[in-house]
C-alpha cells in the first residue's frame, strides 16, 4: 500500500522559493546562498534527486511531523525520500516562503507554506513549516525542516491510496466474466467505475460505482447501482496489504443483501475473497478470485478504431 503517513512527511517541509528582500535591499551573500539552496531542494524533489536533496541537509539533520515522527541523520532522510518517490513516483512540490531570519551569523530560520501535488497535477494539501539552517564550514545546510500544521484542499489526498484500482479489470470463471473500469472524477475527488457482467456474448447486468471521502466519518465509503434497480453503500479499510470492503444493500426484489470482501494487490493483479454473503436472510458460499488488470489495446488496433 501507498505510504499516505511518509510522503506527507516528506512533502510539508520542503522548500521552492525564498522571501524576496524589501525593494530598497538587497540579500546579503548569506540570505542569496539559502536562497540559492532553497531552490536547488525543490528542483532536485521534482526531478527525484535523492543525493541532491540530501546533500542540503547536515548529515544530523533531522525531519519533524506535526505529530512527533521524527527522521534524522542522512541516511534516514536519503532511505527516506527515496521511499517516498517510489510509492508516488510523479510527486511536485511548491511553496511560498514568509520569512527568513538571520538569527546570527550562523543561524538562519526559514518559515512559509509548501503545496503538495501527489500526481504533479492536482493539490492535495497545503501546510506550514518551519526550517532552521546552519552555516558550517563556509555552507549552509539544514539541521532542521519542522511540519507545523497542514490543510487538506482535495479529497483526492485520502482516495490517492486507492490509485492502484485506477484502469480496466477483469475476472472470469468457467461461466461468467466480469469487466470493470475505474478512472478519477475532472476533479478527482472521487474516484468512479462501471462494470458488467457477461455469460459468452450476452449481458446479465451491468451498473456504476462512486468512491468518495466521509469527512464526518472520516472514511471512504461507496455507492453502488445496478441497472436492475439494486444499490448498496460500501466502507473501505486499509488494514496493512490488503483492503477490507464492507457492502450492504438492496437487491432489485427488496432483498437486503450483505458481504465483506478483501482486496489484496498485486503487480497488475487482485486477489479477491468474498465472505459473509447473506442475501433475504440466506447465507450464501464464500467466493475466491483473481481480478486482473486488462492490457491497452495495441496502437494499431486503438487507430483503426478511431478511425472508425
Amino acid at each position: 500500500m501507498t505510504s499516505l503517513r511518509r510522503v506527507t512527511l516528506l512533502a510539508i517541509p520542503l522548500l521552492l522559493f525564498a522571501a524576496l528582500p524589501a525593494a530598497d535591499d538587497e540579500p546579503s551573500p548569506d540570505e542569496k546562498a539559502i536562497q540559492d539552496a532553497a531552490v536547488k531542494f525543490v528542483d532536485a524533489y521534482n526531478d527525484q534527486d535523492v543525493a541532491a536533496m540530501a546533500a542540503l541537509f547536515d548529515p544530523q539533520g533531522r525531519i519533524e511531523e506535526a505529530d512527533g515522527t521524527i527522521v534524522q541523520g542522512g541516511e534516514a532522510i536519503r532511505a527516506a525520500f527515496a521511499a517516498a518517490f517510489e510509492a508516488e513516483p510523479a510527486a511536485q512540490i511548491s511553496l511560498e516562503m514568509d520569512s527568513l531570519t538571520m538569527l546570527t551569523p550562523e543561524i538562519a530560520v526559514e518559515q512559509g507554506a509548501t503545496d503538495f501535488f501527489p500526481d504533479g497535477e492536482t493539490m492535495t494539501s497545503r501546510g506550514r513549516y518551519l526550517v532552521v539552517h546552519q552555516k558550517k564550514d563556509g555552507a549552509w545546510r539544514m539541521i532542521s525542516a519542522r511540519s507545523l500544521e497542514k490543510e487538506v484542499v482535495s479529497n483526492f489526498e485520502y482516495l490517492r491510496q486507492l490509485a492502484w484500482l485506477s484502469g480496466d479489470w477483469i475476472d472470469e470463471d468457467a461461466n461468467e466474466t466480469v469487466e470493470t473500469t475505474f478512472h478519477w472524477d475532472d476533479d478527482r475527488n472521487f474516484l468512479l467505475s462501471e462494470f458488467q457482467v457477461k455469460r459468452g456474448a450476452e449481458l446479465l447486468g451491468k451498473g456504476t460505482q462512486r468512491l468518495g471521502w466521509d469527512p464526518q466519518r472520516k472514511e471512504i465509503r461507496g455507492w453502488i447501482f445496478d441497472s436492475r434497480g439494486g444499490f448498496a453503500e460500501s466502507r473501505w479499510v486499509d488494514v496493512g496489504d490488503r483492503w477490507t470492503v464492507t457492502i450492504n444493500g438492496v437487491n432489485s426484489a427488496g432483498a437486503t443483501q450483505s458481504e465483506i470482501r478483501t482486496l489484496v494487490p498485486g503487480i497488475d493483479r487482485v486477489e479477491v475473497g468474498i465472505m459473509n454473503r447473506v442475501v433475504g436472510g440466506e447465507s450464501l458460499p464464500d467466493l475466491q478470485f483473481m481480478m486482473v488488470r486488462r492490457p491497452p489495446a495495441p496502437a494499431s488496433k486503438a487507430t483503426a478504431q478511431t478511425a472508425r
